[in-house]
């Protein structure tokens, strides 16, 4: 009876890509179009690299991952934008699949402990339902079959959103936002924080910074896309 409603329900209301609005019979979240035109970075590829350039005086990461470069207005933009703001997390988890599948051919992704996610705080968190950067994560976990933590880092502070505010002020405004809760798991480990989109660095340099105070060993960053200088 479920299938039954569900599939009545998709065929009143078929879904759509959220990219272009087209989705063919077999296609989920995100149309065959639309991904294969995605800009792929080749950041796994090299230690050095435009993602680590974004940390530079900020925090110290082993290593900097992106699956893609981010054009706004763009189809791209507009699948995140629908992943992080119209109750479409799923997307994330998808898309973090995609991206263990091209991160397992590298060996480096083998030292790496365990995976963890930038926190929303829990007024955020209360608004939109759910974190994004979890679903990633879970995709990334499912994939490279390396473990997800889950609730060892929190957000404590409550930020204004950081679009209208320049590179200083997102760091002033992140200044003691994390806390990291559980540091008998994560002492000594080498951790891949992950957030959806990386724009200055700024979120994920105040939760690095919080996860080496408390004895995290290394931290390597990844992110869905990096927004285009």
């Amino acid at each position: 009876m479920k299938r039954l409603i569900i599939g009545l329900l998709d065929w009143l209301f078929p879904p759509l890509c959220a990219g272009c609005s087209q989705l063919v019979q077999g296609e989920t979240f995100i149309c065959t179009v639309c991904l294969t035109s995605f800009p792929e970075t080749d950041a796994h590829q090299l230690v050095d690299n435009a993602i680590t350039y974004h940390f530079a005086g900020k925090a110290t990461i082993t290593y900097g991952f992106a699956l893609y470069s981010l054009r706004k207005k763009s189809h791209l933009e507009q699948v995140l934008f629908a992943m992080k703001y119209k109750n479409q997390p799923q997307t994330g988890e998808m898309l973090g699949q995609r991206y263990g599948n091209i991160l397992n051919q590298i060996s480096i992704i083998q030292r790496i402990d365990a995976i963890v996610a930038i926190p929303l705080h829990p007024k955020r968190f209360k608004e939109r339902g759910y974190n994004q950067s979890d679903f990633f994560a879970q995709g990334l976990s499912a994939s490279l079959n390396i473990p997800f933590y889950r609730s060892c880092i929190a957000r404590i502070r409550y930020t204004p959103s950081q679009t209208t505010k320049n590179k200083v002020e997102r760091m002033t405004n992140l200044q003691g936002a994390f806390q990291v809760t559980a540091p008998h798991l994560l002492t000594g480990k080498h951790l891949l924080l992950v957030d959806d989109i990386l724009t200055t660095g700024a979120t994920l340099s105040a939760c690095t910074n919080a996860l080496l105070a408390a004895g995290v060993a290394k931290v390597s960053v990844a992110t869905i896309a990096v927004v285009e200088a």
